[in-house]
């Protein structure tokens, strides 16, 4: 989200300053009508990231925030023009800096003094993280490193990285470096062949809109919502609608639609979706014409404009930048797992925490700073060694990674071999098996095989994490195990629909389905394992399919899917050849690591998937059996534990070894032996 920080102070005059304009000497004073706008556009983005259901577009608010960000700015610039014939770039800086810099070097040095101390462990990159935010070009360092906006709510590695807020902020920033010079130019420009101020800024303008589309369309949809280029055409339709109202241009049907343009913003912000749709195909540009247009209508008096500067709005507004700066820090460590509640109860702490540390920023740091008199030279020094610290404090801070997790490649020296198969058989003793369900020993013996037992693990990144577990604890006893991990991340057993989250919806990948109905048996089939582990979480999460409701797995047509889905991809390992399948009931998360709370987390969920996993294995108890790990977790103590699983869900390395040479490789070298 943007700044949008103009007003009064940034003119260097005094409350309700006037920025003389070219119409006739008519003035361009301060309206509070625009705190106000920013104030609902701020509101509509903490709403968004609190999680509420009917606000799960709120990030509109961020366009509205850009928007209105080119209109003041370029307000501004055009009267200093007028008034002086150029445009001082060193004392607009100065202006910048005094504005932006200070609370924003107070939040990271607060995240930086709060991860010192292990309240963001499990955020990964968070020192990169920093660098950028502090140098301003955190929208690409998120960009290069593969992140997506659409995880800001279901980061499964670790907690929610408190700074992901600042890519809009440093894309304001970068237009604000190249705007003063290049408005200059255009002011030039239009002097030299007589045109209109307004002409000359629309053509930059029309080329960063039409752009937008076409870099989603070529470098994604991340690149659409966060790549600078993709989004500076919503600064510029402001700059536009502000050269019309220097030119005395303002449309008079402006007014009269302003009330359309800010109930179609209100519209966007209930409607669009969190993760796809128009942001990311690079529309928004044209719903900043929308917003443009309502700055037009506001600029004559009107029931609107009143509304707006209704004064908690206001005062919202001139708050904002602190409202927006510190909530998402706020936000992040303020959980559900370490307030003790969630719904509204945890949204009204986090929003009460929020405007109590914006509110203090702004009068003790903020305006004192904004209206001290100095010069560019003054303020651009000391502001380059501010960052400097920054930069060093981000460089000097400990790893916040916390413990790593087990997912990602297994060990090679412990895959399957391919090749002829021996028959399997005993060498020496036999070990019983825990009864189904029973809580399992902490450790099992697992008998000599006459051969290494050939162990396939598929499902999800809990299978991932839990098969790489075995990987290693198979290439320490050679002679024991093999085992190939074919998992799937993000891909659970039940087919197609969309997944339904608090905070909107997620498109499954068309690869799923063709994971569980094609791949898994020809996995089988090529590498005839002697035990196939099949685990999977994605079940319990709310889906909805095309023509038909959000269902979850209490709902009775889910559950239904829920057995024959699973129930289908277990046969067909079966008809592949595998002669055991072995469920896995995965464990609950845990709530306090876990930076994801959604009802996917609800115990009874979780007992549908294995009611109907204890279904599968009483139907079929020559092949299917079960494999407790929910159980043996609480046996050993180990349910809560941080270390066992930093991100509430996916084992660490360690507690996914001994996962494996305590319970579940023996317990799989037993079922391939009996």
């Amino acid at each position: 989200m943007g700044t949008a920080s103009v007003d009064e102070d940034d003119a260097d005059s005094a409350p309700a300053s006037e920025v003389r304009s070219r119409a006739g000497g008519r003035a361009f004073a301060y309206q509070p009508a625009l705190d106000g706008l920013r104030g609902l556009a701020v509101i509509a983005v903490l709403l968004f990231h609190g999680q509420v259901r009917w606000m799960r577009g709120g990030y509109v608010g961020v366009s509205v925030f850009f928007t209105l960000s080119g209109f003041l700015i370029t307000s501004l610039l055009i009267g200093e023009h007028d008034r002086t014939g150029r445009v001082d770039a060193p004392a607009f800086y100065a202006r910048r800096a005094r504005r932006l810099l200070p609370a924003s070097a107070v939040c990271l040095l607060a995240v930086s003094a709060v991860a010192a101390v292990g309240g963001f462990d499990g955020v990964v990159h968070l020192r990169r993280d920093l660098v950028a935010a502090a140098l301003q070009v955190f929208n690409w360092a998120k960009l290069a490193g593969g992140s997506s906006y659409a995880d800001l709510f279901s980061q499964a590695n670790g907690r929610v990285n408190p700074l992901d807020h600042y890519w809009s902020l440093a894309i304001e920033e970068q237009f604000y470096w190249l705007w003063p010079v290049t408005f200059a130019g255009l002011a030039a420009l239009a002097r030299k062949r007589r045109a209109s101020i307004v002409s000359v800024v629309a053509v930059p303008t029309v080329l960063f809109v039409v752009a937008a589309p076409v870099i989603a369309r070529v470098w994604g949809p991340d690149a659409a919502y966060w790549a600078t280029p993709a989004r500076v055409g919503e600064i510029l339709t402001g700059a536009v609608a502000a050269a019309l109202v220097a030119d005395g241009r303002v449309p008079r049907w402006a007014r009269t639609v302003a009330p359309l343009c800010l109930a179609a913003i209100a519209l966007a912000c209930w409607r669009f979706p969190s993760g796809s749709g128009p942001a990311y195909q690079g529309w928004l540009p044209l719903l900043s014409i929308v917003t443009a247009v309502l700055l037009l209508g506001l600029q004559a008096d009107g029931p609107l404009r009143g509304l707006l500067s209704w004064r908690p709005l206001v005062l919202a507004g001139v708050v904002s930048y602190g409202l927006y700066l510190y909530h998402w820090p706020i936000f992040a460590l303020l959980d559900e797992g370490r307030v003790g509640f969630g719904g509204a109860g945890l949204l009204v702490v986090r929003l009460g925490a929020t405007a109590v540390a914006a509110t203090a920023s702004y009068f003790v740091l903020e305006r004192p700073v904004r209206r001290a008199r100095w010069g560019p030279i003054q303020t651009l020094v000391p502001a380059l060694g501010l960052s400097a610290v920054l930069v060093l404090v981000a460089v000097l801070l400990p790893s916040t990674a916390g413990p790593a997790l087990a997912t990602g490649d297994a060990n090679p020296d412990a895959a399957i071999t391919v090749g002829p198969v021996e028959p399997l058989r005993l060498a020496g003793g036999r070990a019983d098996v825990p009864p189904d369900g029973a809580p399992p020993p902490a450790v099992l013996a697992a008998p000599l095989p006459s051969r290494p037992v050939r162990i396939l693990v598929l499902g999800d990144s809990t299978a991932e994490a839990t098969g790489n577990g075995l990987s290693e604890w198979a290439a320490g006893h050679p002679k024991l195990a093999q085992v190939t991990v074919a998992a799937a991340p993000g891909c659970g057993l039940v087919l197609d629909g969309v997944r339904v989250f608090p905070e909107g919806e997620v498109t499954i990948p068309p690869s799923c389905r063709g994971y569980a109905t094609e791949e898994i048996p020809a996995k089988v089939t090529d590498l005839r394992p002697d035990v196939v582990v099949l685990m999977t979480s994605w079940e319990t999460a709310n889906r909805r399919w095309p023509g038909g409701p959000v269902e979850g797995p209490l709902d009775a047509d889910y559950r239904h899917r829920i057995e024959r889905d699973v129930g289908a991809v277990t046969r067909a390992a079966v008809g592949a050849g595998a002669p055991r399948v072995v469920l896995v009931r995965e464990p609950l998360a845990n709530p306090y690591w876990n930076p994801v709370h959604s009802p996917q987390e609800e115990p009874a969920r979780h007992q549908v998937l294995h009611d109907a996993m204890a279904r599968l294995a009483r139907a079929d108890p020559a092949h299917v059996r079960l494999a407790d790990v929910t159980g043996w977790l609480d046996g050993v103590g180990l349910a809560t534990d941080h270390a066992t699983r930093p991100d509430g869900v996916h084992w660490s390395p360690p507690a996914a070894l001994r996962l494996a040479a305590d319970y579940l490789g023996p317990l799989l070298v037993n079922q391939a032996l009996t």
